[in-house]
């Protein structure tokens, strides 16, 4: 009984010393450098899917002497180039894809196997880039440091998002399109219905709203913020001229993402600082009401001609249009009612003066 007890042990010992990671180099990928050039080696599904799980442990910077450095930026251009038109497979087929199908697995429910188009394929691999942007980017970019002000949340927003070479890749991966069949307004990358977004749709919605918050309440530094040296001052003034361009320069595309969200209300608290951009984007976006024959009391399916036709509709729009007119409006008068009485007491201190004199 010993003897086949220690024989057991001998064997177990042997079985382990030949474990087959034990023959193996094992290291994990190096950098994003390495993760790069493993990328464009790979070449089945899987292969590409384990790749885009892990990129974002990756590490940056370089791995040896002369070797590209990448950093945060390019790490996060690249999810995007992978992850978009994932809402839409026929956006991923090619015309030389033809019928073919691949094997991918298994139902164990009903035993049969799981079959997937090319086009599906590449699909699955964008979804999953976009899946990884939700969880280490959308829903985490507040996590990231920054500086300016003690305002890490802010600062990292102005370094990163709205970047020169980043803001672009956002407003492109999230830009409004016709939908493929029809004639709708829809945001690109995005489900249509609200209710049949996924969770990490969610987070990515929730960035936009954020986004949003930043553009109308991003402020230029104040005089004493700024650097003491007339060079740099000179440089900083540059940046942030550039950045309060591609700042305004954003607000009609987030109008209209606002309102393809029906997140309009968002702006409220900026209702008096619209620009003119704003204003025509909003005016653009309600006159695309239509009226319908069968609907409304028209003759003919027609265009609305008005602002308040496009509020009859109950164009989102068109009526944020007339509270910002309604706003405008009672602001300016106040502001003169306070002038004016502000004239007014500084008259019947004048006079006061005046005929204390006699």
């Amino acid at each position: 009984m010993e003897t086949n007890v220690t024989s057991t042990l001998k064997g177990a010992e042997k079985e382990e010393e030949i474990h087959t990671t034990l023959t193996r180099e094992i290291h994990p990928i190096c950098n994003l450098a390495e993760f790069f050039v493993r990328w464009q080696a790979a070449k089945t599904f899987e292969e590409m899917l384990g790749l885009l799980h892990v990129g974002f442990n990756v590490s940056l910077g370089r791995g040896q002497y002369g070797e590209k450095e990448y950093d945060e930026i390019d790490r996060l251009i690249f999810y995007f180039t992978i992850a978009d038109k994932w809402v839409d497979k026929y956006l991923l087929r090619l015309p030389k894809d033809g019928d073919t199908e691949y094997v991918v697995g298994y139902d164990l429910k009903t035993g049969y196997v799981i079959k997937k188009k090319l086009s599906e394929l590449r699909q699955e691999l964008a979804r999953k880039a976009f899946d990884m942007l939700c969880t280490n980017f959308f829903s985490r970019i507040e996590l990231l440091g920054g500086g300016r002000n003690g305002n890490d949340f802010a600062d990292k927003w102005e370094e990163t998002i709205v970047s020169e070479r980043f803001f672009p890749i956002i407003l492109n991966f999230f830009r409004t399109e016709k939908e493929r069949f029809g004639d709708d307004i829809v945001i690109r990358n995005l489900s249509r219905r609200y209710d049949k977004r996924s969770h990490n749709e969610r987070q990515a919605v929730e960035f936009l709203l954020n986004l949003a918050k930043f553009l109308w309440g991003w402020k230029e530094p104040e005089p004493n913020e700024l650097p003491y040296d007339n060079n740099e001052k000179r440089k900083y003034l540059e940046y942030l001229a550039a950045l309060r361009s591609r700042v305004d320069g954003a607000k009609p595309w987030m109008i209209e993402i606002l309102t393809q969200l029906d997140e309009l209300d968002v702006l409220r608290k900026w209702t008096l600082e619209l620009n003119v951009a704003c204003i025509a984007k909003l005016e653009e976006i309600a006159l695309r009401n239509e009226f319908s024959e069968h609907l409304h009391p028209v003759v003919k399916t027609r265009p609305v001609d008005t602002i308040e036709e496009a509020c009859y509709l109950g164009s989102n729009a068109g009526w944020f249009l007339k509270f910002h007119e309604l706003k405008t409006r009672e602001y300016r008068r106040l502001n003169a009612i306070l002038e004016a009485e502000r004239g007014k007491i500084e008259a019947d201190r004048t006079i006061e003066k005046l005929s204390a004199k006699k």
